[in-house]
């Protein structure tokens, strides 16, 4: 043969034999595919395990910490009310001030469970935004925290005062100091986690995972789902809170609307993420 080269050598194998050898080379490659993506799923979840149990000591730390001023909080938030709460049996007092300690655990231990969430699942599993962890907890934080007023200074007073207004000379109305603590937990709880809508919604657009066109496309499925969202969310079931609870999402859903055209106009890749 004429040229610097060498002819390959022939597979002198019979087809069946070669056809195995591929067939058996793909089956190992699946096979090592699998166990590599099991073994990351596998520690994972051992390390979610661990970050878990960390994190239910430092929420029963907290609730047995925030026990010792239940009464202080308890007091601001009957100041909504105006008038004094009724126990409808002998333990309702002590246990109505044990719920009030467990909202304010959870409440406090928030940004500790928001840390480990980061460490655990997404700077697991987008290695570039691993240095973002402390400013996007504060970021946050501050959020809930916003949303935790607006709900205290204006969805609570109106919600509250549509639903004693209904007092009449006949009908006095003597509200449970368990039942008055679950709505207002509810209540400050939920818009607390709906203001993290447009932090969610600005890294799901950096990662192109959410584009301006879902928005377009979905904007009616989006106002009944907020509708829905309110009407579960909302612990009575009148129209009126219902309503007050929707708006604020509904608000929500157009900032982050907002957030998503921005970040698709000025996106840069983030390391480790596809554009």
């Amino acid at each position: 043969m004429s040229g610097t080269g060498r002819r390959k050598p022939r597979d002198r194998r019979r087809p069946r034999e070669r056809q195995f050898t591929v067939r058996y080379a793909i089956n190992q490659g699946a096979r090592e595919f699998v166990q590599n993506r099991v073994t990351t799923i596998l520690d994972a979840l051992e390390t979610s395990r661990k970050g878990l149990a960390v994190y239910a000591v430092l929420v029963l730390a907290l609730t047995a910490a925030s026990f010792s001023f239940s009464e202080s909080i308890l007091r601001f938030l009957v100041r909504l009310l105006g008038r004094k709460l009724v126990a409808y049996s002998p333990d309702e007092g002590f246990l109505t001030l044990i719920h009030l300690s467990l909202y304010c655990g959870i409440a406090l231990s928030l940004p500790a469970g928001a840390w480990l969430l980061w460490r655990g699942a997404v700077a697991r599993w987008m290695p570039g935004w691993r240095g973002w962890g402390g400013p996007v907890i504060l970021l946050a934080t501050a959020l809930f925290c916003a949303g935790g007023l607006v709900s205290y200074y204006v969805l609570l007073p109106a919600g509250i005062g549509f639903l004693v207004s209904f007092e009449t000379e006949k009908v006095s109305a003597l509200i449970s100091a368990r039942k008055f603590i679950s709505f207002c937990g509810t209540m400050l709880f939920a818009l607390g986690l709906s203001f993290e809508a447009p932090l969610v919604s600005y890294f799901l657009a950096r990662a192109g995972w959410l584009t301006p066109a879902i928005f377009r496309k979905r904007w009616r499925h989006a106002m009944l789902i907020c509708v829905v969202l309110a009407a579960v969310i909302t612990p009575t079931p009148d129209v009126y809170n219902m309503t007050l609870m929707s708006l604020p999402l509904l608000g929500l859903y157009f900032v982050s609307f907002g957030i998503v055209v921005l970040v698709d106009k000025t996106r840069r890749p983030v390391p480790g993420t596809k554009k």
